[in-house]
């Protein structure tokens, strides 16, 4: 094995192990220390839980996320409208999905957000922000990023990262049942889309900005499709 794979791999497990750390015993710390937040300061501790994940996270993967800013930046035209592409056409095939699997559990409308359709409140305000913006850039690093610093190979990088993320969202639920094997499709295709998008363009920021509109832009590119 190589040095790099190697690296690579010390990098994924040491990241997946934070997330999944924090996820089971982060209130549960916090209730050692008798701070047992409710209502709007739950919310509060619960954005701060996901900023210290992808704080650690891009702490170790600080070389390449910094090293794709810079690349970013050199080319921002051309991968602000791949980004913007991609996201259209990952939406788009949600619905064809949808169209495709009747009756399996997937939901377009439920997939997305219009957080544009309505207004909201404190709570709701950061949730968008911890599914719009935390969250893509903390499972694109771990899963898109990290996966592609394992595996060289495009379509083995992009069919494993697809995979582990589909194994960790099941992982993450609290109450499994038949269609949560279903319900994980839609996101296994978007990170192993993303992966695909990563090896393609060598550009991570390009990954963040896609997955970044998926969730925040989805529901209303959503409203004008339907």
């Amino acid at each position: 094995m190589k040095n790099g794979a190697l690296r690579g791999i010390i990098q994924f497990i040491l990241a997946l192990a934070v997330v999944i750390f924090l996820d089971k015993f982060y209130f549960l710390l916090l209730g050692k220390m008798n701070f047992k937040p409710t209502g709007s300061l739950y919310s509060v501790m619960y954005l701060v839980k996901f900023i210290i994940e992808l704080v650690v996270v891009v702490i170790i993967y600080h070389g390449e996320i910094f090293a794709g800013k810079s690349r970013f930046n050199k080319s921002l035209l051309s991968s602000s409208i791949i980004a913007l592409v991609t996201f259209i056409v990952m939406v788009v095939f949600t619905l064809i999905l949808e169209k495709v699997l009747p009756g399996f559990g997937i939901n377009a409308n439920q997939e997305f957000v219009n957080y544009f359709a309505h207004s909201m409140n404190f709570d709701s305000a950061l949730q968008m922000i911890i599914k719009c913006f935390l969250k893509p850039c903390l499972y694109t690093s771990i899963f898109v990023l990290g996966v592609s610093n394992i595996i060289s190979r495009e379509y083995l990088a992009m069919l494993i990262s697809g995979i582990l993320y589909g194994v960790f969202v099941l992982f993450m639920m609290n109450n499994l049942h038949v269609n949560s094997f279903l319900q994980i499709i839609i996101p296994m295709v978007n990170i192993a889309s993303l992966s695909y998008l990563y090896k393609s363009t060598g550009n991570i920021y390009t990954c963040f900005i896609t997955f970044i509109l998926y969730n925040l832009c989805g529901g209303l590119l959503l409203s004008y499709i339907l």
